[in-house]
């Protein structure tokens, strides 16, 4: 089991037990949020790699996965979130670089074979990324609404498009990254 694996796992231990009251962490959001972003991360790795059977050792997607889990989760703890806007623009730009490069590593194989133009898994990876991402905004939205009552985690309107736009930006810059790497080679 890779140690990234691990890390992801625990991540989701150490949040259950705050959830469940046996630790006694304080967050700015909560921890079923925490839990559902580490869980659906965790299971969609998981299926992607059972699916591609791949050669691809899974280190680097979930090496990825787990600092992007763990700002998210550290930022909460550590109340960053509340204090500083920045750490919520840095965590969703971060967030959309580490979608794109795992959709970018789950179609490594068919860039590098040319079996679509690069143009065209660039934009699927960036499809995904963008999705992945706009799925968080509806998971915060749906915290909100139903476990807090009211408007916690979401923020005002522009704070949810800032949070798609970096998204976005994180994985276009991680695409031309790649794009220029590959043009050199």
């Amino acid at each position: 089991m890779p140690l990234a694996r691990l890390a992801i796992i625990s991540l989701i231990l150490f949040e259950t037990l705050n959830l469940f009251g046996v630790l006694h962490f304080t967050l700015d959001f909560s921890w079923l949020g925490l839990i559902i972003t580490s869980t659906v991360s965790l299971i969609a790795l998981e299926v992607i790699y059972y699916l591609k059977r791949s050669d691809l050792p899974p280190t680097l997607p979930y090496l990825l996965a787990a600092i992007g889990l763990w700002i998210d989760a550290l930022g909460d703890m550590a109340h960053m979130y509340g204090k500083y806007a920045w750490y919520d623009q840095f965590a969703h730009l971060f967030g959309g670089a580490v979608l794109m490069s795992l959709a970018i590593l789950l179609l490594m194989s068919l860039l590098e074979k040319g079996g679509i133009p690069i143009l065209l898994a660039l934009f699927i990876c960036l499809s995904f990324a963008s999705f992945a991402g706009n799925f968080y905004e509806i998971e915060e939205h749906l915290e909100d609404r139903f476990y807090h009552g009211r408007q916690v985690r979401l923020g005002d309107g522009p704070d949810t498009v800032d949070d798609i736009i970096l998204n976005t930006l994180g994985g276009i810059a991680v695409g031309l990254i790649y794009f220029i790497a590959r043009k050199k080679v």
